[in-house]
């Protein structure tokens, strides 16, 4: 046990030197403020031009949760499969360290990050926009931000897995990304969308946890939101559990036709 939790941790700070050491000021200033400002005024924007300025809120508050999978999706993606790009993947390979241990460690930065991006962003909706959490129940927020952050992460392992065999997995996960700007809840309620849609909103990550969210500013209790954060949970576990599964059966067929260097 002593040495699993070594060598997670290890691993864990393997991967913030990876992501973080790297990065110019000018470079995470613009990851970790830039992007959170622009997304979040536009869609704003183009809500309230849409809709009107009484649901600017609607707006600010689902862009912000929804940035976390900025970093749960293509933070882990980078952790995961990066490592190919730039020729160190085939050690990663070679490793006697457990496989699950080292496998999930790569989203434990990236799920850290995730929540500060979104108090950042909070914090932005509440200056510009006037985002009132006096009456909100922060203790459930906060659960919900770091809930969503996990379950995000789930879904990054999942692509970032695509990256032993695919140069641009990247693509796959911009596709994804966007796609939950329009399924999960963020822009506007699942119950617009046609009932298909419904259903694959409810099986991807984000969706009950923006649900949570916006019951936990509105002041709701826990027992209220249990069972959105319940589902949440189980949908990312489920993706992570997937992403494992994935990443070990492309390893083996990298190991057989010898694409570790291939892509």
């Amino acid at each position: 046990m002593t040495q699993a939790v070594g060598a997670f941790a290890r691993s864990t700070w393997l991967q913030y030197v990876a992501l973080f050491q790297w990065a110019t000021p000018l470079g995470f200033f613009a990851y970790m403020i830039a992007l959170p400002v622009t997304q979040i005024v536009f869609f704003v924007q183009l809500g309230v031009f849409a809709t009107g300025p009484g649901n600017a809120l609607y707006f600010a508050l689902g862009n912000s949760m929804q940035l976390q999978a900025n970093s749960g999706i293509f933070g882990v993606i980078a952790t995961v499969s990066n490592e190919r790009q730039y020729g160190t993947l085939p050690l990663l390979l070679a490793s006697p360290a457990n496989r699950l241990l080292t496998f999930m460690s790569r989203s434990v930065v990236n799920v850290l990050n995730g929540i500060v991006s979104v108090v950042f962003a909070l914090g932005i909706t509440a200056l510009i926009y006037g985002l009132d959490l006096r009456a909100a129940n922060l203790p459930l927020l906060g659960l919900c931000i770091i809930v969503i952050s996990m379950t995000t992460a789930g879904l990054g392992l999942l692509f970032g897995s695509l990256g032993l065999v695919m140069r641009d997995s990247i693509i796959v996960a911009n596709v994804v990304y966007y796609g939950l700007l329009i399924l999960c809840g963020v822009n506007f309620p699942v119950s617009r969308l046609p009932g298909a849609m419904q259903v694959v909103a409810y099986s991807l990550p984000l969706t009950r946890g923006v649900m949570a969210a916006r019951e936990a500013v509105a002041g709701a209790a826990f027992g209220h939101v249990a069972g959105l954060l319940a589902g949440e949970l189980l949908v990312g576990a489920v993706y992570a559990g997937l992403g494992y599964a994935l990443f070990r059966l492309l390893e083996s067929w990298a190991r057989r036709g010898g694409l570790q260097e291939a892509f």
